[in-house]
C-alpha cells in the first residue's frame, strides 16, 4: 500500500515538472520594417516614419524601437511597445535633423525571450 501511495505522489509531482509553452518556444519573432527604406535620405525637419509589423508563432512580449546617431552611438529615441498577441504594428515618427546619420533598430522579444532585430540606416542632408 505504501508503494502505491509513493507512486501516486511521485506521479503527481512529475506532472507539474513539464516545461511551459514559453520554455519550449525556440522560434524568434519576425520583424519587418516597411519604412523607412535602408539608405533613404531625408531633408532637415522632414518626418521619418518608422513603420512595420512584428509577428510571432505564440506571443510578442515586447518591442523596442531604438533610433541612434550612427556617428556618435548616442541613443536618440527609445520607444517600448507591448502588442499583446501574435502580431503587432508600429508607426513611430521622428524628425530628421541636418547632418545626422540614423541607425533605426526594431527589437522584438517573445515570452521565451527569443529576440529578433530589424535594422535600417538612413541619413539627413
Amino acid at each position: 500500500m505504501q508503494s502505491v501511495l509513493f507512486f501516486i505522489i511521485a506521479l503527481a509531482l512529475c506532472a507539474g515538472c513539464g516545461k511551459s509553452t514559453a520554455e519550449k518556444d525556440k522560434i524568434p519573432p519576425v520583424v519587418q520594417i516597411s519604412s523607412p527604406l535602408n539608405g533613404q535620405s531625408f531633408s532637415p525637419g522632414q518626418s521619418i516614419i518608422i513603420s512595420g509589423t512584428i509577428t510571432d508563432d505564440q506571443y510578442i512580449a515586447e518591442t523596442h524601437i531604438h533610433v541612434s546617431n550612427r556617428n556618435t552611438g548616442e541613443l536618440l529615441m527609445d520607444v517600448h511597445l507591448y502588442p499583446g498577441g501574435k502580431t503587432g504594428n508600429f508607426n513611430q515618427p521622428v524628425s530628421a535633423t541636418a547632418g545626422i546619420d540614423y541607425k533605426i533598430q526594431v527589437i522584438a522579444k517573445d515570452r521565451a525571450v527569443n529576440e529578433t532585430r530589424g535594422t535600417v540606416e538612413v541619413s539627413c542632408n
